[in-house]
């Protein structure tokens, strides 16, 4: 390696620590109020506390880009426990609106967490290109680091929540940290194979135009996405909760049903349930989703409560 070589090499290598040591700096955070409009439409049992809860529009850095979050915490108290939550879809669809930030990152700051997501790069105005799964998950994971600018953060007790992509996110974020001290999924992606067949649409508005590379890597590319072929590797001090819908035809079922096996195999904590009759959303069980998610946030990452052994046992 002549000289000039070993200077670009060096220049390169401080210009990459540089960048990472930014992860997670947040360089704008606004307050915003929920609007009447808005509320109308809030769970009433929501809407009575929204409040008692601050809002915030966030720009944050990751991977050097300007990338948009929204957070939500109670108003009064000391430290809370934390919760990332990711959101589904892509590009504009699903993307955070301030009715689902005030419904959904609402309802965990009316628990007692303080609730941050992301918008994913690219998108609301954030720099870059999200790529379904690819770099985009670091816009995940710099959420950990951006917990610290946050007085009222308690980043020793961090969980994490992902719905349908969002849920794909969690699996790869649980790949590559051990922070998280629970996580739930809901209607989550755990294969994209099975996608292939079923929703053709889907790889070619979607897979093509968001991962890179995709015709000339494409196994790869899935396989890397999808938690069915790594399950072992997720880090198994993260309780898991998975929940899915009999009927859901944006996700198949039997995803999360060929995880949870894979799961059980690799002796990783993890409870499931399938709801007869549910759709993706899993309308139908509405009241009963959320009491599970509050339980098992309580249990595993307000009150740190272990988890039961998994060793064959009793009578």
């Amino acid at each position: 390696m002549n000289t000039l070589t070993r200077i670009v090499a060096l220049a390169l290598w401080l210009i990459s620590f540089s960048l990472a040591a930014q992860d997670g700096k947040i360089v704008e955070k606004i307050a915003f109020t929920v609007s009447d409009s808005v509320r109308i439409r809030l769970n009433p049992v929501i809407r009575r506390e929204i409040d008692s809860i601050n809002f915030y529009r966030i720009t944050y850095l990751s991977d050097g880009l300007k990338v948009k979050a929204f957070m939500a915490e109670p108003k009064s108290g000391n430290k809370f426990p934390c919760i990332i939550v990711n959101r589904g879809g892509n590009r504009e669809f699903s993307k955070w609106t301030e009715y689902s930030v005030a419904s959904v990152m609402g309802r965990y700051a009316s628990w007692g967490y303080v609730a941050i997501a992301s918008q994913y790069r690219g998108n609301d105005g954030g720099e870059g290109k999200e790529e379904f799964g690819g770099k985009d998950v670091h816009d995940v994971l710099n959420l950990l680091p951006l917990l610290n600018e946050i007085p009222r953060a308690d980043t020793s007790r961090i969980g994490m929540e992902g719905t349908s992509r969002g849920g794909m996110m969690t699996y790869l974020a649980m790949k590559n940290t051990k922070r998280l001290k629970a996580a739930v999924v809901i209607s989550g992606t755990a294969d994209l194979f099975q996608n292939l067949p079923k929703r053709p649409q889907l790889e070619k508005n979607v897979f093509a135009e968001l991962i890179p590379n995709y015709q000339e890597e494409k196994e790869k590319a899935l396989r890397a996405r999808s938690a069915v072929y790594w399950a072992n590797e997720m880090c198994k001090t993260t309780p898991l909760l998975i929940m899915h819908g009999s009927a859901d035809w944006r996700v198949s079922p039997s995803e999360a049903i060929s995880l949870v096996q894979k799961l059980y195999d690799a002796k990783h904590p993890v409870r499931f349930i399938l709801f007869e009759g549910a759709d993706h959303a899993i309308n139908e069980y509405k009241t009963e989703v959320t009491q599970h998610v509050k339980k098992h946030f309580n249990h595993y990452l307000r009150d740190e409560k272990k988890w039961p052994s998994l060793e064959p046992h009793g009578f």
